[in-house]
């Protein structure tokens, strides 16, 4: 049996704002003048659709959140989403032909597949059969910048004598969204060459770069050694490299080990980016085992580590990990 608690989890990807704004974006720029006023709604309502596997967050497992992104995401079943979803929302919009609606709902639910690309979290996008999950990891779970170029048009176009413009500014605005996310991709190019650059990464058996907040030129780098992680605070656009400190791994620990050997800790170990593994004392001759992923800290926010995604596990002398 295994103790494992959870806190302080929060809904990961790009935020359901920012999925809903840019498929009234879309609807908007390209579908509006053809198929009617009712594509943009479509297009916002169908670019949340993958998120129907966030509905594993109601559920009392601690180690829930590697559910996420998931059945929702898989691209043998968003198939059947998107039919379910077709059907449900020409019941609203009957105007909008059957073809039609199962393209919008279709364009919708993949835009939300590449935005949920573009930042650290993955996508498990061949699950059932695999449970690969991956990311660009160029974007901040919550971009300001992002969120307010496909919001531009909508303020823009409140008063109702600016709405005949409506299409022409969200093409604008999707186009600047194109832009910026190849910013922000070549920043954690130019990021990458910059560590490489600096030697801090030669020897070490693993380094990635995260995406900070406020900005696309801030990244997180973590350059892994055998017993433990270096962080780097990276600015592309200033071309510098700045020590944060260092994070002690004791994942060699064998009192670690056993806690990863349980379907919990084996669970996490697959979700995880770059997992931290902390052996504490406990009560009696107990042991606490504590794991984190560092792709979920913050540098800039100076997030405590661990203060998301933590998980606990209580390891007794014998090896058995159990329920306290």
């Amino acid at each position: 049996m295994t103790a494992v608690t959870r806190r302080n989890l929060y809904s990961p990807g790009v935020d359901n704002v920012t999925h809903t704004l840019a498929g009234a974006a879309l609807g908007n720029a390209f579908f509006r003048e053809r198929i009617g006023p009712a594509a943009a709604p479509i297009l916002a309502i169908a670019s949340n659709l993958p998120d129907i596997d966030a509905a594993v967050m109601l559920l009392p497992d601690p180690y829930v959140i590697t559910w996420r992104r998931t059945f929702g995401h898989s691209l043998f079943l968003l198939p059947i989403w998107i039919l379910g979803a077709s059907y449900l929302l020409r019941r609203r919009y009957p105007d909008v032909s059957r073809p039609a609606m199962i393209g919008l709902v279709a364009l919708g639910a993949a835009g939300h597949l590449l935005f949920d690309l573009v930042n650290s979290f993955g996508v498990v996008c061949l699950w059932p059969l695999s449970d690969w999950r991956p990311e660009f990891a160029i974007v901040f779970i919550i971009d300001l910048v992002l969120a307010g170029i496909l919001a531009a048009p909508l303020l823009a176009s409140i008063p109702a004598a600016r709405r005949d413009k409506l299409a022409a500014r969200s093409r604008l605005a999707v186009a600047a969204c194109a832009l910026y996310l190849l910013l922000c991709a070549w920043s954690r190019w130019a990021g990458g060459r910059l560590l490489a650059r600096s030697g801090m990464d030669q020897g070490a058996s693993w380094s990635y770069l995260f995406p900070e907040p406020f900005g696309p030129h801030r990244w997180r780098a973590v350059v892994r050694d055998p017993t433990r992680y270096r962080l780097y605070l990276i600015d592309a656009a200033r071309g510098t490299l700045e020590p944060r400190g260092e994070i002690a791994t004791d994942d060699a620990d064998p009192r670690a080990q056993h806690a990863a050997m349980t379907p919990q800790g084996r669970r996490l170990s697959a979700f995880f980016k770059a997992p931290v593994w902390v052996v504490e004392p406990g009560e009696g001759a107990d042991t606490v085992v504590r794991t984190y992923d560092l792709r979920f800290t913050s540098l800039v926010l100076q997030r405590a580590p661990g203060a998301s995604f933590g998980f606990r596990f209580v390891v007794r002398p014998d090896g058995d990990v159990v329920v306290r």
